[in-house]
């Protein structure tokens, strides 16, 4: 048990240099302002007690997701989420003034894009440290309640494992406040291809 907790703190450390490395830098390319980030936790659950992820306030609460499923080397989830009352902020710096007002489909597709890029920044570190090949979805793009969504991605991964490792980051742009979160879940069979 000693060594698997020891992989799991060398994964949140490999996460936080391919964070560090690769998104924060398109993150600040996309939002035209500095971007800070906090890695809050790496941890295996299992798929039952998923709800365990979040506090009982934050579980109703509606969010504006885009979920990316990654396959090939590794089995990857990276849910992309915030609240929805933050989404028009992050439309503004995305769209042209005249589209900001209606919230169509050019809005969902820029926002989904974010999050394709921001897990290919992940995915590009992965191959590029370990020489795992992954692909990524098309993005999904949802507005729900964090439980829903949460619901949904542990979908994706029942019939592996009835466990997961998820890892929790918060990013905050500097200027505008705008808050981001990701969960990034895995196999935990899988952990080790990129701790070694």
């Amino acid at each position: 048990m000693l060594k698997y907790a020891d992989n799991l703190q060398q994964l949140e450390q490999v996460l936080d240099s391919y964070i560090a490395a690769k998104t924060i830098p398109s993150l600040n390319v996309i939002l035209e302002e500095p971007i800070s980030y906090f890695l809050k936790k790496t941890q295996e659950i299992t798929i039952t007690n998923f709800d365990s992820l979040i506090p009982d306030s934050e579980k109703m609460n509606v969010m504006s997701a885009v979920y990316v499923k990654c396959s090939g080397d590794l089995h990857i989830g990276v849910l992309w989420y915030m609240l929805e009352k933050e989404l028009k902020p992050l439309a503004k710096k995305l769209l042209p003034e005249s589209h900001v007002n209606e919230f169509d489909k050019l809005a969902i597709s820029s926002i989904s894009e974010i999050g394709n890029i921001l897990t290919a920044s992940i995915v590009n570190a992965i191959d590029n440290d370990k020489g795992c090949k992954v692909w990524s979805s098309v993005p999904g793009f949802a507005i729900e309640s964090l439980n829903t969504l949460l619901e949904v991605v542990m979908s994706d991964f029942g019939y592996h494992s009835d466990a997961v490792v998820v890892s929790a980051v918060e990013f905050r742009s500097l200027h505008s406040g705008i808050e981001l979160q990701m969960l990034l879940i895995q196999d935990p069979n899988e952990v080790e291809k990129l701790v070694v």
